[in-house]
């Protein structure tokens, strides 16, 4: 099967679904084409330079068709359409030039899943698209009271663009229930042309750590300055308010003036001024985005996984490495602490502590850890999730 992936940007330092699939797809057996804009992730982004670009570098890269990773990386050059909507120029005579069975486009809000959708009638492959948006991050979802305006304006969307989408693509693919929910009441998408399908983690990259060498864990807990027994806590992500790293720093402190054992890892980047924030509190490390690579080495030194607002693709990855989860009460992706982590009440500082301190035995942390590399292994490793996908483009191509 030949297929085709398109996502508007692609950051080949970060471990985002857009470079996993098409890896696991290729693993299975399939010619996979990778087709992107010459841009970064977040290229769009009003605090790019101030955050990103000492990470990924700059927004901008050089256009290319090259191997990557399995597969086959094409980067077009970018364009920016009306309301500073990314689109990808020469798209569709890419997809001419491949010729593929399948194409499948990242996202709901992106101009190139409506650009293949316009021009799915003048070829034969199959459109599929994917919905990532969370409840949690969905501005509709988050406005209490409504305007005339916006409720008009998702309506004309809902119908609009709803009907072009039911009418060229054969499914789309959410990554949650809450994901598949505003797919349909929001763009428009019938029931029976959503399906649900959670994103992965690479098993093989991020191993347990208590598979790892043991020695390297010890000497790289004792760089960042923790002792051998202390309980280390870790945050991966954006330093920012819509994530709230800084409940986790706020109990964290208040636990090491109690005397407890309990340290923080933030592994990121943010504005200056939340950076001082937390940088205030007792206990507390920073770490600067490091690169997917360099990543699992962060996981395996901690002891467990804690992320105070909204979901995130990182949580598979410290799940897969052994480590018992934290997560707000408030996610809608609770399978992901089936058995191996604990919801806390999102805001409440006192009920992060005490979630913390149900942790604080390691044959707890161990037990917990274990369920959830079982987990990841048999239900969310991105072969499992890859296959998923190779069964629903089958389907599409046997009708």
């Amino acid at each position: 099967m030949k297929i085709v992936i398109v996502s508007a940007s692609l950051s080949e330092k970060m471990g985002y679904s857009i470079s996993f699939l098409p890896k696991a797809l290729a693993e299975l057996g399939h010619e996979v084409h990778l087709v992107t804009s010459n841009t970064q992730v977040y290229f769009g982004s009003p605090d790019y330079k101030d955050i990103f670009e000492r990470f990924i570098g700059p927004g901008v890269v050089e256009c290319c068709v090259r191997p990557y990773k399995g597969f086959t990386l094409h980067r077009l050059p970018y364009r920016m359409g009306p309301r500073r909507a990314l689109g990808i120029r020469g798209l569709i005579g890419k997809i001419k030039e491949i010729n593929p069975d399948i194409v499948h486009s990242f996202g709901l809000m992106v101009e190139p899943t409506y650009e293949l959708a316009l021009a799915k009638p003048f070829f034969k492959y199959k459109l599929f698209a994917e919905c990532h948006i969370h409840a949690s991050v969905f501005p509709p979802m988050l406005v209490k009271v409504r305007s005339l305006k916006r409720w008009l304006y998702w309506r004309v969307y809902k119908l609009l663009c709803g009907k072009l989408l039911n009418a060229t693509c054969e499914l789309c693919i959410a990554i949650s229930t809450d994901a598949a929910q505003i797919a349909m009441d929001y763009f428009g998408l019938s029931h029976k042309k959503t399906v649900v399908h959670s994103l992965g983690t690479d098993t093989q990259m991020f191993k347990p750590w208590y598979e790892c060498d043991q020695k390297a864990r010890l000497n790289f807990r004792r760089s960042l300055g923790f002792q051998d027994d202390h309980i280390v806590c870790i945050y991966t992500g954006r330093l920012h308010e819509g994530k709230d790293p800084l409940i986790l720093a706020r109990a964290i402190d208040q636990l090491v003036k109690k005397g407890k054992p309990y340290r923080a890892i933030f592994v990121g980047d943010g504005p200056e001024e939340y950076r001082e924030q937390l940088k205030k509190h007792q206990g507390c490390v920073f770490v600067p985005f490091v690169t997917i690579d360099e990543l699992p080495q962060c996981y395996q030194a901690a002891d467990i996984a804690v992320w105070p607002k909204q979901e995130s693709t990182s949580q598979l990855d410290a799940a897969s490495c052994g480590l018992p989860l934290i997560l707000s009460d408030r996610v809608k992706v609770v399978e992901r602490v089936n058995g191996n982590g604990l919801l806390y009440e999102e805001n409440n500082l006192d009920d992060l502590i005490s979630k913390l301190l149900q942790l604080q035995q390691a044959d707890v942390r161990r037990k917990m850890g274990e369920v959830g590399v079982r987990n990841m292994r048999e239900k969310f490793s991105w072969q499992k999730v890859a296959q998923g996908y190779i069964e629903d483009f089958e389907r599409a191509l046997k009708k």
